[in-house]
């Protein structure tokens, strides 16, 4: 899908929600007027099952570490084209960037969108090669819903065995904002909580194989995991229950909270070179290669 391919998105959650997609849209179409990219790779046969590749100019034959970072929308909504406003200085890193699609709940529900997300990456570890990509150094990240879906796909080696991938495909992950944990307490009165239940899981025995918390052992990559001072305090609460873990398990965790920025600021904030998330991510990065 392009720009003038994508169809109509059902309406978002959150008030916000609308004009953080109406500004990385516009951002995205900035950068893909001026950057090299390839849009609308497929990765499976759904229309939602593509991928955009976005690489350096300058590689010069470069083997460059690959960031796949999926976009959110309460699994419901978005596109891989929110996404596209993160490439540049990824690209500067440098590294290659690629946003993924996946299909969405409840036309979709788990765990279609997460398989989508593993063959996704199954697909950038045999042909990233073709753009100069090193598939040895492959990370994943997303936001919000993207956020969950990357750290799920970290951690469940036995869905990324299922496709003949190396245990350790993924050596590291970026999740912004994202869940850990999908178990539902039975008095809570979050709407998002419970449009979870209804529209993402298909079940009630979902919620513990789509909880990346329950997943940690001693094969996990590494993770950076940020989130905003003003999140969703639902948010903030399980980014900080999963760094516990994550340090009570000896798995490397290094956690990033971003002054003054809300659920949807901490993501558009990507959109700097020199700001805090990519001065962050570019230094992990190569201390983890």
């Amino acid at each position: 899908m392009s720009f003038d391919d994508l169809p109509e998105l059902p309406p978002l959650i959150h008030p916000a929600a609308k004009g953080y997609a109406e500004r990385c849209m516009a951002w995205t179409r900035e950068v893909q007027a001026r950057e090299r990219v390839t849009v609308d790779v497929a990765y499976g046969k759904d229309y939602w099952q593509k991928l955009d590749v976005y690489t350096p100019a300058n590689a010069k034959g470069a083997k460059l570490p690959v960031v796949v970072f999926f976009h959110g929308g309460a699994w419901t909504n978005g596109t891989k084209e929110w996404m596209g406003f993160m490439a540049p200085p990824a690209l500067a890193y440098p590294a290659i960037f690629v946003t993924a699609n996946y299909r969405l709940a409840p036309a979709c529900r788990f765990p279609g969108p997460f398989e989508d997300c593993c063959d996704a990456v199954a697909w950038v570890y045999r042909s990233i090669g073709e753009y100069g990509g090193d598939p040895e150094r492959i990370f994943v990240g997303g936001h919000s819903a993207g956020g969950h879906l990357a750290a799920l796909t970290a951690l469940r080696h036995d869905r990324l065995a299922a496709r003949d991938l190396p245990p350790a495909v993924i050596k590291g992950c970026l999740p912004i904002s994202g869940s850990f944990d999908l178990r539902i307490p039975g008095s809570t009165t979050d709407r998002s909580e419970t449009r979870m239940s209804e529209l993402f899981l298909s079940n009630s025995h979902d919620a513990e194989a789509a909880s990346p918390i329950l997943f940690l052992t001693h094969q996990s990559p590494p993770f950076l995991v940020t989130y905003g001072s003003d999140d969703f305090p639902r948010l903030i609460k399980q980014a900080e229950e999963m760094a516990a873990k994550m340090k009570q398990r000896k798995i490397a965790c290094t956690v990033l909270r971003i002054q003054d920025a809300d659920h949807f600021e901490v993501n558009e904030r990507c959109r700097h070179a020199h700001g805090e998330w990519n001065r962050t991510v570019r230094d992990w990065m190569l201390q983890i290669g």
